[in-house]
């Protein structure tokens, strides 16, 4: 018994899967608090469905630009020091949403884009530095579940403190879970790894890294079936907690108490990331019929549960069973999607590379937001899920030529 608890102390401690899927449910936590309150916040200030898109495309635009200048950052900076100021913006930006003015949420969103966006590329860094390319398929799912408890406590927690205490208990929330975060990577204390070279030249020019992943096809098919699996999780989280406010009006009575309408919406996107507790079993489903045949099954599931949430708009309950269901395929999607973009990175490209990547998450509050708002301007939601489901069924196709060795 001492054995093996020593054995766990030292999984925490020691570059590996279960340290790297520690951080990425410390950064998990501190965004989940607050996922499902920056779109309420936001549509109490902005009013309207159509509003809120705009705002998030708008912050989006200038997330993927500034995302486009990280390596410069990586090549000339310790990446531990990059990594330090990613957690700090994550910390700042709470108390920028805690002034519930537009200046302090439009600053607060782009810090926080930004952030998230800077982690992104230096965990990817580090795993692709301490973990085999052939064990990536074991790890993936590791980090998924680690981050399953943040997704699934934090969209409920958050709107329960904004809503039911105070805004500013949700906002501390999310920075101390930063702060702690911060603590952590700290007495890790890692160093470069052999994919963070420190001494290659610096490029400050981003376009020609952005030419080089272009040119390769299983990193633009990687960008692109992560970009769609995103997509749809912006839809989820932006729109969910505002339709089911608008539809419960001031709340539901259950035994005595009444729960607002957000706090419902933040409710059925925690039952719905509660399913990643499940992506042990999806990394094993993939390993057992293929990387493709999984990535193309979750793709179909939930782009024909999506599909059902057309008709759903005028009943909360009918709404939230589509959307929970379409988060199984979600789900199954989270637990591997990754992996084709990290087994195809070739080892001396991986900080640009990994920048071009990461734009995935950017950019799915770019161009989906903007067709979202052109949407909302003459139709309701369920042209919204129309849009989304569309969008699975094309990456459906398109995993057909995810190759059949992953």
């Amino acid at each position: 018994m001492a054995t093996e608890a020593f054995a766990w102390r030292r999984a925490f401690i020691r570059p590996g899967p279960v340290v790297f899927a520690s951080l990425f449910a410390l950064d998990s936590m501190a965004r989940a608090s607050l996922s499902t309150v920056i779109p309420l916040l936001a549509y109490a200030v902005l009013g309207s469905e159509r509003n809120v898109s705009l705002l998030f495309f708008a912050v989006g635009w200038v997330g993927v630009i500034a995302t486009l200048f990280i390596p410069v950052l990586v090549r000339r900076f310790r990446p531990r020091w990059v990594y330090t100021m990613a957690v700090a913006l994550l910390i700042v930006a709470p108390a920028l949403f805690a002034l519930s003015n537009l200046a302090g949420l439009v600053a607060g969103m782009f810090l926080r884009t930004y952030g998230a966006a800077c982690l992104l590329n230096l965990l990817n860094l580090y795993i692709m530095a301490y973990i085999r390319k052939r064990d990536l398929s074991r790890s993936e799912p590791l980090r998924a579940l680690f981050a399953a408890l943040a997704w699934t406590i934090g969209p409920m927690l958050g709107p329960y403190l904004f809503e039911n205490f105070s805004p500013n208990l949700a906002f501390g929330l999310s920075a101390l879970c930063a702060a702690l975060h911060l603590l952590y990577f700290w007495w890790l204390r890692l160093e470069y790894g052999p994919a963070l070279a420190p001494d290659e030249p610096v490029d400050t020019n981003p376009f020609p890294h952005i030419r080089r992943f272009l040119a390769q096809p299983r990193l633009v098919l990687a960008w692109i079936l992560n970009f769609g699996r995103e997509t749809w999780w912006v839809a989820f989280f932006v729109y969910t907690p505002i339709k089911m406010q608008e539809m419960l009006g001031a709340g539901v009575t259950v035994g005595g108490v009444v729960l607002p309408g957000g706090f419902i919406g933040g409710l059925v996107v925690s039952c719905a990331t509660a399913l990643l507790f499940a992506s042990p079993l999806a990394g094993w489903i993939a390993r057992r019929i293929g990387l493709r045949r999984h990535i193309t099954a979750c793709f179909v599931f939930g782009a024909l549960a999506t599909t059902a949430a057309i008709s759903a708009t005028g009943s909360p309950g009918w709404l939230a069973a589509t959307l929970l269901t379409a988060a199984v395929g979600a789900v199954g999607l989270d637990a591997v999607c990754m992996v084709p973009f990290l087994r195809a990175v070739r080892t001396r490209e991986r900080p640009e590379m990994t920048m071009v990547f990461s734009l995935y998450r950017d950019s799915a509050g770019l161009a989906p937001m903007a067709l979202f708002s052109l949407l909302l301007t003459f139709f309701d939601l369920s042209a919204v899920y129309a849009a989304v489901a569309i969008g699975w069924f094309i990456c459906a196709w398109l995993a057909r030529w995810i190759p059949r060795g992953m």
